[in-house]
């Protein structure tokens, strides 16, 4: 009984992680779980409290979801994607959804809530590095670590502050699980 229910929760696992739309990249250069990569421009809906180190607020992604759930101008849903980005800026921790089924602003729904905001995105060159099971706060600082550690010794350049991506619904079994950390970096361009 609990392998067939083991290989059911693997099979729902599965079917829906390939059913989430992932925006699109180009690997650049890959050293075992870290990868520089290029992005293009993307479209995100965003929102965000003030920092408190000592207190998360999950109601971030409740307000972004009621936007993707009907919570808009035109009461419509907006395909759910992959990841959710999470970073603190400055003063803020702030939380992005990609929207990934349209090319310009125009194109989606107003926001019913003043939290949301819809903006154009340019990741650009990041580094990244990508790990499994749960983005726990310490797990955080262990892969933040290793990619500082790797960014220093090759002289990159950081242009932003650290993104936690996370891919998985809350009920992906956690050894399915897929985060990354990522940084902007400096590319050389002008």
């Amino acid at each position: 009984m609990k392998i067939n229910l083991f290989i059911y929760l693997l099979f729902i696992n599965f079917v829906m992680s390939e059913s989430i739309k992932e925006p699109d990249y180009k690997v650049i250069s890959s050293y075992g779980n870290i990868e520089v990569r290029e992005y293009s421009e993307h479209l995100i809906a965003k929102t965000s409290i003030p920092y408190n180190p000592d207190k998360e607020n999950n109601n971030m992604f409740r307000t972004l979801a009621g936007y993707i759930f009907g919570g808009n101008s035109k009461n419509e849903s907006i395909p759910m994607t992959a990841p959710v980005i999470t970073r603190n800026n400055n003063n803020n921790y702030e939380m992005i959804f990609f929207m990934l089924n349209a090319d310009t602003i125009d194109q989606l729904p107003l926001p019913n809530d003043e939290k949301v905001n819809i903006e154009v995105m340019n990741l650009s060159t990041t580094i990244s590095i990508q790990f499994g099971m749960w983005a726990t706060d310490d797990r955080v600082k262990h892969y933040k670590e290793i990619l500082d550690e790797f960014i220093k010794k090759n002289d990159i350049i950081i242009k932003s502050n650290l993104m936690v991506a996370q891919y998985n619904s809350p009920w992906a079994l956690p050894p399915f699980r897929k985060n990354e950390l990522l940084y902007t970096i400096y590319d050389g361009k002008k």
